[in-house]
């Protein structure tokens, strides 16, 4: 009988000591999504990927990366009321580079910072700004 009282009051000391906290809640982490080329294909890249002395050699195609990134603004993201996406036109396929999309949040202008992930036409959606 003692063993029992003994256990239960450890085990009500053990409940009271970690549901009570000083410090403060972490705050959640912010999403980002890494969109990965399909294998086979070109990877977001428009005509050759070989380089050309006028211009980048491997560039993202624009009107994909629009699409694609409505898509992952309401499909993870979860955002409703996203309208018009662009991103810019003829952006190099270069790891680390970034640039923006601008995308329309229920009326209002949004930026949405885009960072190249690698050669192979990967790159990260980070949430709008």
């Amino acid at each position: 009988m003692r063993a029992v009282a003994v256990l239960s009051l450890c085990g009500l000391g053990l409940l009271l000591t970690t549901s009570c906290s000083t410090s403060p809640e972490p705050e959640p982490p912010v999403k980002t999504v890494t969109v990965t080329a399909p294998a086979g294909a070109s990877p977001g890249s428009t005509g050759s990927s070989a380089p050309s002395a006028t211009g980048p050699g491997r560039v993202f195609d624009a009107k994909a990366m629009d699409a694609a990134v409505a898509k992952i603004l309401t499909g993870t993201y979860q955002l409703r009321d996203v309208g018009e996406v662009s991103c810019p036109d003829r952006q190099a396929v270069t790891d680390g580079s970034t640039f923006h999309c601008v995308v329309e949040i229920a009326g209002e202008p949004k930026s949405v910072p885009i960072t190249v992930t690698g050669t192979d036409g990967d790159y990260r959606v980070d949430p709008p700004r």
